[in-house]
């Protein structure tokens, strides 16, 4: 009997979800997941708001109907947080080109003010030197004097040549809106990772300048000793050193260290030759302040006069030695740092003094395409950006030290902030120097050390990925 029940109660018909009276079910609403008879469907269905728009089949087709997938409304926060920066940057672009338009007007109307005031200084100039060789002109011919009258005669065709006065040549030349003015859409990672995998202690008592060799070996400077040594387990080997003062050094695709020591012209060690040579790099008469060397083997250099007034300039050489200046005009203070990535663009750390300076990024041609000035979070104190140290990463990416802190600023390659990293919360504290391997992601780091202590003479071997 119960048995009878059950299979009862199982064949029970299924009614209209709307009415709950009718039986005969024709049609199902995919929007509202319910099953309808004709009559609901016609006179009550009809009046939902949006019935238009719902997929309603025949009860018979709904286990044949596929379902298109609407992606149009899917919501996304983050989608919707980039679009509101994107806004956000729209507005204070255009409040600043508002304010810049503002300061052209009028600098525009100063020169034309200070221009006419000069012009009629000029023009009273010439009308009184016209009213004096006029006189003299009067006496000559009243005289009968020949020879005067030719000498007078030129000093008053001069006279009315400086009459001839024309607008100074003054023009605007319009600028282009580009991804380093606006911003850029860039894929990040989830993260910047770095981990240790080896660290070193080495015989200098710091290390300011670091240059991986082809042979998997290192030439590393505390400014004042030169080593060159080997990785062999958990130690360094060393080589060979040298008692040299060092202001920065670079090695080149063959292997050869390129030393700046003071003077105009590059320190060559060439391969496995101990010799300290003169290189084919003169930039006299400018000192060497920086030296890099791209990956086609050029040597990109910041050169000083050292004078107040002196000039300041980025210099490309080939492998002869034949350069050419970017920038002749002064925008430099002092290039303390230059890297470069495989777009042809050069990355500059320019110091205003020890503790202030910016990164300057210029075109492969030598114009300026962005300055980053760091970011509030990261300045120090006084809100000054101290940056020491540029290097460019393996994804064309940029790691910038900033002086007297453990926290690397990533940028991509239109110098924008991706994001800060502390290596002091993985132990590696003042580092200073940055070198990659030819292995992606493999880099070392050498640090420097607190005035009086010797407890950070250190090398890391690192892993970093996400930049």
């Amino acid at each position: 009997m119960a048995v009878s029940e059950s299979v009862r109660r199982g064949q029970a018909p299924v009614t209209c979800n709307l009415c709950e009276n009718g039986t005969k079910i024709k049609w199902k609403c995919l929007n509202c997941d319910l099953l309808m008879c004709t009559k609901c469907k016609e006179k009550i269905h009809v009046k939902f708001k949006s019935a238009k728009e719902h997929t309603v089949l025949d009860i018979k087709q709904v286990g044949l109907h596929r379902e298109v997938l609407d992606f149009s409304d899917l919501k996304c926060t983050e989608h919707s947080e980039i679009l509101r920066r994107i806004e956000v940057q729209r507005k204070y672009l255009k409040k600043d080109v508002d304010k810049h338009t503002d300061e052209l007007k009028g600098e525009l109307n100063k020169k034309w003010s200070d221009f006419q005031v000069e012009e009629v200084i000029k023009v009273k100039k010439v009308v009184n030197n016209l009213q004096e060789l006029s006189s003299s002109a009067d006496d000559i011919i009243r005289y009968n004097d020949i020879n005067k009258l030719f000498s007078e005669g030129a000093e008053l065709s001069r006279a009315v040549s400086k009459a001839d006065i024309g607008l100074s040549t003054i023009s605007f030349l319009p600028g282009k809106m580009s991804a380093y003015i606006m911003g850029s859409l860039q894929g990040l990672s989830n993260a910047v990772h770095i981990r240790i995998i080896r660290q070193f202690q080495t015989d200098t008592t710091k290390v300011i300048f670091l240059s991986l060799c082809p042979d998997n070996s290192m030439w590393i400077s505390d400014q004042k000793i030169l080593q060159r040594v080997r990785p062999v387990g958990s130690k360094l080997k060393v080589i060979s050193t040298l008692n040299l003062e060092i202001y920065d050094m670079a090695i080149t695709p063959t292997g050869d260290l390129l030393l700046s020591s003071g003077g105009s012209v590059l320190k060559q060690i060439s391969g496995d030759a101990r010799d300290l040579t003169d290189s084919v790099y003169n930039v006299s008469p400018l000192y060497y302040t920086a030296i890099h060397v791209a990956k086609d083997g050029k040597v990109k250099s910041g050169g000083d006069q050292y004078t107040t007034k002196g000039r300041r300039a980025i210099i490309i050489m080939n492998q002869k030695g034949e350069h050419d200046d970017k920038n002749n005009i002064r925008i430099f203070t002092y290039p303390e740092s230059i890297t470069s990535t495989d777009n042809g663009n050069i990355y500059v750390v320019d110091q205003f003094s020890e503790d202030n300076g910016r990164v300057v990024v210029l075109s492969q041609h030598g114009d300026i395409l962005q300055i980053y000035t760091g970011h509030p979070d990261t300045n120090a104190d006084d809100k000054t950006f101290k940056p020491t140290t540029v290097v460019a990463t393996w994804s064309n990416n940029l790691i910038v030290k900033v002086k007297s802190s453990d926290i690397l600023d990533i940028l991509n390659c239109c110098g924008q902030l991706i994001t800060c990293y502390d290596v002091g919360d993985i132990g590696i504290w003042m580092p200073y120097t940055f070198s990659f391997t030819k292995n992606n992601g493999q880099l070392y780091i050498g640090c420097n050390t607190a005035t009086g202590s010797e407890d950070n003479r250190k090398l890391h071997e690192v892993i970093i990925s996400g930049c």
